[in-house]
């Protein structure tokens, strides 16, 4: 088994916050802290999560305490690294053209999966997501991404 693995920012916020798929979201977790997995995460990661944090408080689907102790929470989590290099963006670029992509960031987290299993010894590092859309784009060509629902 690889000592990474990645995390998608709609699986982050369901850990987060309260919304169907919170419970799939808390066992995925509970596995790989239990593993002793080190989560990787493009270095934009950060800003993505509070981001949509921010939305949901404006929108009033959580109270503004609510995303601010989920803030925190995600602060705390310790055992995340951040992947930022040229590797990363070159990667990201490539993913996107090739699966036909129409954003950087779902690539981003798909190079950062690549990179993470380079390194890694066990040579997979698997790539969570809630996604089914970007699952459904990727039609099942890479076998290290994971739709959440079918934990």
């Amino acid at each position: 088994m690889s000592r990474y693995v990645c995390l998608d920012s709609s699986v982050l916020i369901k850990l987060l916050t309260w919304e169907e798929g919170s419970n799939a979201a808390a066992f995925l977790m509970e596995r790989i802290i239990e593993s002793g997995r080190t989560i990787v995460l493009p270095a934009f990661a950060w800003a993505e999560v509070g981001s949509v944090l921010r939305q949901k408080a404006r929108r009033k689907e959580i109270t503004p305490e609510e995303a601010e102790e989920a803030w925190r929470m995600f602060g705390r989590l310790k055992i995340i690294t951040y992947l930022e290099n040229e590797k990363v963006s070159a990667a990201a670029w490539d993913i996107a053209v090739k699966e036909n992509l129409s954003t950087l960031y779902d690539a981003a987290y798909l190079a950062v999966a690549e990179i993470a299993a380079r390194e890694s010894e066990g040579g997979v590092c698997e790539f969570w997501t809630a996604d089914e859309r970007l699952v459904n784009t990727l039609g099942g060509r890479k076998k290290y991404v994971k739709l959440l629902q079918e934990i």
